[in-house]
């Protein structure tokens, strides 16, 4: 039979293990919002330029982006080609079909990684929950030793 203090130093492992597992949750839980506001990122671009391709729009008039809430007025021709960033900040002229065809990719990509995050995340919400269950029975059982 285990010690009072060896009893207690199991408590505190496993209650530092378990501090570790919602720290864990938390940051696949932010990476998980990160991951699907791109997605949604992604599917605008991809309907604003199926809505271009399907238009057969040629002069543009609006506002750009330059940023998070900065955008600048510009009115242009549009060209037959766009430039997309492919990763590392390297731009590739493509036509909107093969720019639709890359950020669909892209989407695909995204949509299994969310997928993969949120089992994660059911995995360590299973194992917190153990880890609570295991700490409130060391606890009784301990209370119940002091009596």
């Amino acid at each position: 039979m285990m010690s009072t203090e060896q009893i207690e130093q199991v408590l505190r492992e496993k209650y530092a293990r378990y501090l570790n597992v919602q720290q864990t949750i938390q940051a696949y839980r932010l990476l998980h919002e990160t991951n699907r506001r791109r997605l949604e990122e992604l599917i605008v671009t991809i309907d604003a330029l199926e809505k271009i391709k399907g238009r057969m729009i040629k002069e543009i008039e609006g506002f750009i982006a330059l940023g998070p809430g900065v955008f600048i007025f510009v009115k242009g021709k549009v060209g037959e080609k766009i430039l997309v960033n492919v990763g590392a900040n390297i731009g590739v002229y493509m036509s909107i079909d093969d720019a639709i065809s890359e950020l669909k990719e892209r989407e695909k990509g995204l949509r299994d990684s969310l997928e993969k995050i949120a089992r994660t995340i059911e995995d360590l919400v299973r194992v917190a929950v153990e880890l609570e269950r295991e700490i409130v029975s060391l606890q009784n059982y301990l209370r119940g030793q002091k009596k």
